[in-house]
């Protein structure tokens, strides 16, 4: 497995975990839900410093998806010092993460079985 097979896949457990740990939860449960959100920030400021790992090639590989926000949310999230939006998170996670995972899921499946 290549180095930036291995950061797919990071990237790719991390948004399947950020999914999962707001799947039964509304906007509301997830705003009075301290822990997770603290769970989903840090999937998040993974991904997006996975992404800045990424050689140009993958990058171009997959172009659909938005690497550079990826990395902007990090820093946000790394810099901004408890002035993080949460509803910014909750829509990312629900409307960014589902696509980056189905983007993800067949490569991730076809260098397993390489």
């Amino acid at each position: 497995m290549s180095r930036d097979d291995a950061y797919l896949l990071d990237l790719l457990l991390m948004a399947k975990d950020a999914h999962e740990f707001t799947k039964n939860q509304t906007r509301e449960s997830f705003l009075s839900d301290r822990k997770g959100q603290y769970a989903v920030i840090r999937c998040l400021e993974v991904i997006g410093e996975v992404s800045k790992r990424l050689s140009p090639e993958t990058i171009r590989r997959f172009s659909s998806i938005e690497w550079s926000s990826m990395a902007r949310m990090r820093d946000m999230l790394i810099h901004s010092y408890g002035k993080v939006d949460l509803d910014e998170i909750w829509d990312t996670v629900k409307e960014d993460i589902p696509h980056l995972i189905a983007t993800l899921e067949p490569c991730i499946d076809e260098f397993e079985r390489q």
